[in-house]
């Protein structure tokens, strides 16, 4: 089978799928509540509203913003990083065939073969083809048929 898509990536579907994806993973809740509950605490302490024993307020209160602004932070370089490569928000060829996947932006061409690829996610209304442990290619599902996303999911055997 050998078929081609041409999509765009939006700078706010990205980001809605990057908040999705970190939420998606129990240590990142947790993490964010643990960082609510100390900058909470640490206020109420502050404030002289409880009694707990804490070091300083102010470093838990800190330490508390920084757990709960961690996963935004994230996704914020993450953002950062899309955007300083123009090619990857501008529009994107993808060929499909039974050797890989090949795209060809503006300003590059990439070729992987599907024994490359490590796995696939989806998330949204996209389906994340992952060639290292942390990069991927993020495809727009809505252009695919049922039988093009059976086709690309066949394809990776996960590792």
């Amino acid at each position: 089978m050998e078929f081609s898509i041409t999509s765009k990536l939006d700078k706010t579907e990205y980001i809605k799928t990057m908040f999705i994806g970190l939420y998606k993973r129990p240590y990142y809740v947790l993490v964010t509540i643990f960082g609510l509950f100390i900058l909470t605490v640490s206020i109420l302490n502050y404030a002289k509203l409880t009694s707990f024993q804490v070091y300083s307020p102010i470093t838990d209160a800190i330490i508390g913003l920084f757990l709960l602004l961690l996963p935004p932070l994230i996704v914020l370089m993450a953002v950062r990083h899309v955007k300083s490569n123009s090619g990857l928000l501008s529009e994107i060829t993808y060929k499909f065939t039974d050797v890989g996947v090949s795209a060809t932006g503006s300003t590059f061409k990439m070729d992987f073969l599907w024994e490359h690829m490590i796995k696939q996610n989806e998330r949204g209304k996209f389906i994340i083809l992952y060639h290292t442990k942390s990069a991927g290619t993020f495809i727009d599902k809505t252009n695919l048929t049922p039988e093009q996303l059976l086709f690309i999911k066949s394809k990776i055997v996960k590792k």
